[in-house]
C-alpha cells in the first residue's frame, strides 16, 4: 500500500483533539517509508491546517467539509463545491424556523448570526475565530455556502432529519457527529473527492489505505484498496470496513499499522 488516508474526529484524534502518540509514531513511520499521507474530514479546510500545523513540519493534501473542498500544498485547492445560494438561504430559514442552531462555510470562514453555546463550543473545538452577520440567511443567498452545519441534541436532530431530507433533496443531508447535522452539495462526499485527488497526483485507490469513524466515511472506505474502521466508528461504517481496529481513544488505527511495521508489512 502506497497511500493513506486519515479521518481526524474521533478516529486519529482522541475526544480531547489530540493526535494519539500511537497514530504519530505510525505517521511518522509511513512517512520515513515515503508513503503518502492523506487527510479527509468534515472540518473547515484551515481548521485542519492549524491542527496538522501543531504536530508535522510539512503539509499534506486535505479533504475538507467531508469531501466539499480538495486541496494540496503545490496546487491550493483543486475542487470546491458549494450549496447554491437560493438552496442555502432557504436551509438556513427552515432551520432558523426549527430554532436549531445553524452555521455557515463561506469563503473558509465560519459564519454565525446568534453567539450562543453551540457557536462558541464549535470554535474553540475547530480552533477557528466566528464571524457574526445580522443575517445569516441574506448572507448565503449572496455567496452560497461550502457547507451547512446544525448543531443540536442528538434526537433533536433525529427528529428533524426526514423532513429536512424530503424538502431538500438535492442536498446530503446527515451527521458527522451525533449533534452534528451536516448539509452539503448533494455530489458531495469523501470518496469522490479522493477520487479527484487520486486523478491529481496519480496514484490508484486500489494502493490506498483509508481510516474512519462514522457515516460520513462510508464511501471513503468504500473507494480504496483496505477500508478501517475504528471500534468506536459508527454500525454502517464498520459493516463496510475490511478491518475494525480499536477506539479511537486507545489509538487504534496506530497500532494497527505499527504491528504491520512490526511483521514487516513494510520491508
Amino acid at each position: 500500500m502506497k497511500v493513506f488516508v486519515f479521518d481526524l474526529d474521533g478516529t486519529i484524534l482522541m475526544d480531547s483533539h489530540s493526535i494519539h502518540p500511537s497514530n504519530l509514531k505510525a505517521i511518522g513511520l509511513l512517512l520515513e517509508k515515503n508513503k503518502k499521507i492523506v487527510f479527509a474530514s468534515g472540518r473547515m479546510l484551515p481548521s485542519v491546517r492549524k491542527l496538522l500545523q501543531r504536530y508535522f513540519d510539512k503539509e499534506f493534501p486535505i479533504i475538507a467539509y467531508n469531501g466539499s473542498v480538495v486541496w494540496t500544498p503545490e496546487h491550493g485547492k483543486i475542487m470546491e463545491l458549494k450549496i447554491k445560494p437560493q438552496r442555502a438561504s432557504q436551509i438556513v430559514r427552515k432551520l432558523r424556523s426549527l430554532n436549531v442552531h445553524r452555521q455557515a462555510y463561506v469563503d473558509d470562514k465560519l459564519v454565525v448570526e446568534e453567539d450562543n453555546e453551540h457557536a462558541r463550543a464549535y470554535s474553540e473545538h475547530s480552533g477557528i475565530e466566528l464571524t457574526f452577520v445580522d443575517d445569516l440567511a441574506e448572507l448565503v443567498e449572496q455567496h452560497g455556502a461550502t457547507k451547512l452545519l446544525a448543531i443540536a441534541e442528538p434526537e433533536r436532530l433525529d427528529a428533524i432529519i426526514p423532513e429536512l431530507r424530503q424538502e431538500f433533496e438535492d442536498v446530503l443531508i446527515f451527521k458527522s457527529f451525533s449533534n452534528y447535522l451536516d448539509f452539503v452539495p448533494s455530489q458531495t462526499d469523501k470518496g469522490r473527492a479522493l477520487k479527484v485527488l487520486a486523478e491529481k497526483l496519480g496514484f490508484d485507490l486500489r494502493e490506498a489505505v483509508a481510516f474512519g469513524d462514522n457515516d460520513n466515511d462510508v464511501a471513503l472506505l468504500r473507494s480504496v484498496g483496505l477500508g478501517v474502521a475504528v471500534r468506536n466508528g459508527t454500525k454502517s461504517l464498520k459493516e463496510v470496513a475490511d478491518v475494525v481496529v480499536e477506539e479511537n481513544f486507545l489509538g487504534g488505527p496506530g497500532n494497527f499499522l505499527l504491528d504491520l511495521f512490526d511483521r514487516g508489512w513494510f520491508d
